[in-house]
């Protein structure tokens, strides 16, 4: 039986994020399109935009945040070997 592996990367943790946030995108737009939460559709435009956004500044930064990590492992490791 095979068994479905991911390669180790630093931003195997970003890529679930992006799977959780268009999962719940997806079903914030089912609730808002069929649920009739919210009747004006300019609103509904407004909520899932402000969702998209948000969603995209959060991957930005987690993203942002893993490359500065991996630069100050780098140097950090860099300086520690002797020339």
């Amino acid at each position: 039986m095979k068994t479905f592996t991911v390669a180790p990367s630093p931003f195997n943790s970003v890529k679930f994020e992006l799977g959780v946030i268009l999962l719940v995108g997806l079903l914030l737009l089912l609730l808002l399109a069929h649920g009739r939460m919210i009747d004006a559709p300019r609103l509904q435009l407004l909520l899932l935009v402000a969702y998209g956004l948000i969603g995209m500044v959060w991957l930005l930064v987690r993203t942002r945040w893993i490359l500065l990590r991996q630069q100050t492992a780098a140097a950090r490791h860099s300086h520690d070997e002797p020339q």
